[in-house]
């Protein structure tokens, strides 16, 4: 049994139409050097629903507590603008 949280909301592969947002999404979440992707709709076209969808599929990542920029624990970037505001500098 996990111990992860249930995250309610609308399942990804229900949202209808968007398949470019669809596309865009699904492959930075595979290959994150393509990125990010910048979403951009007129008012309520379901652009905050299929986010949300998605994120609830993608498993948990470790993170460097309190870093705004998500860096691994196993492989901090020492570049990181982050890193300075961690450390107090």
């Amino acid at each position: 049994m996990s111990s992860r949280p249930t995250r309610g909301g609308f399942p990804f592969t229900a949202v209808v139409g968007m398949d470019e947002m669809r596309l865009a999404l699904v492959l930075n979440a595979v290959s994150p050097a393509v990125g990010g992707v910048l979403v951009r709709a007129r008012r309520g076209p379901r652009k905050s629903t299929m986010v949300r969808a998605l994120a609830a599929v993608l498993p948990d990542v470790d993170v460097v507590s309190g870093c705004r920029f998500s860096c691994d624990p196993a492989d901090p970037d020492p570049d990181c603008p982050g890193r300075a505001a961690r450390a107090g500098w």
